[in-house]
């Protein structure tokens, strides 16, 4: 089973999540590594949900302008880092991992872009209130990874276009081991290429 695109999980903060993303070949999948987010995963869980998966790359998701990157990622065995401020860009960089900037104003990614030298892996992009042509532009000038703006019925339409990729969001499990998929199952399902014999 294989998707027809790149895909990233964000948030991601359980095995469930992350056994059934790596099941569907999903590209990344992100964890919020500071103890102040929503979603926080520690390092301890992160290395024991890590042993379960192959075939996966890790991204270590920072949320607030901390320029402690280095601390930050220290306990964390990762392929490549998210910010979200543009600082925080060059000291992402001098890492050696591979980086991501994740925003929702056009202006920031262009920035970003110009900042990191053309060096990110790709710009997060929220889309919700762009329309279809102005993603496709974007995405003409760097490595666009949409994280919203589409669902399971228009996934598909919106690959066509020049776009690296999507992102979705994880969620909670309703208690260990018990998850609904509903609508992350919908989208990775509407991506699956058929195997045919």
């Amino acid at each position: 089973m294989a998707l027809k695109t790149f895909v990233k999980v964000s948030g991601i903060n359980n095995l469930s999540d992350a056994r059934y993303c790596a099941g569907m070949e999903v590209n990344e999948l992100g964890f919020e590594i500071e103890e102040s987010s929503l979603n926080y995963v520690d390092p301890q869980v992160f290395k024991e949900i890590k042993g379960w998966l192959s075939g996966v790359e890790f991204v270590a998701e920072i949320t607030t302008d901390s320029t402690a990157i280095i601390d930050l990622i220290s306990h964390y065995e990762v392929d490549l880092i998210q910010v979200e401020k543009l600082e925080q860009i060059g000291e992402a960089l001098e890492t050696g991992l591979k980086v991501c900037f994740a925003t929702t104003d056009k202006s920031s990614a262009l920035k970003a872009w110009e900042i990191s030298k053309h060096q990110l892996a790709y710009i997060l992009f929220d889309g919700s209130e762009r329309s279809v042509e102005e993603i496709n532009e974007l995405a003409k000038m760097f490595p666009l990874v949409l994280a919203s703006g589409f669902d399971a019925t228009s996934v598909n339409d919106i690959i066509e276009g020049p776009i690296k990729g999507i992102s979705i969001r994880g969620g909670n499990e309703i208690r260990p081991g018990y998850k609904d998929f509903d609508e992350m199952a919908d989208i990775l399902e509407a991506l699956e290429i058929d195997d045919l014999a």
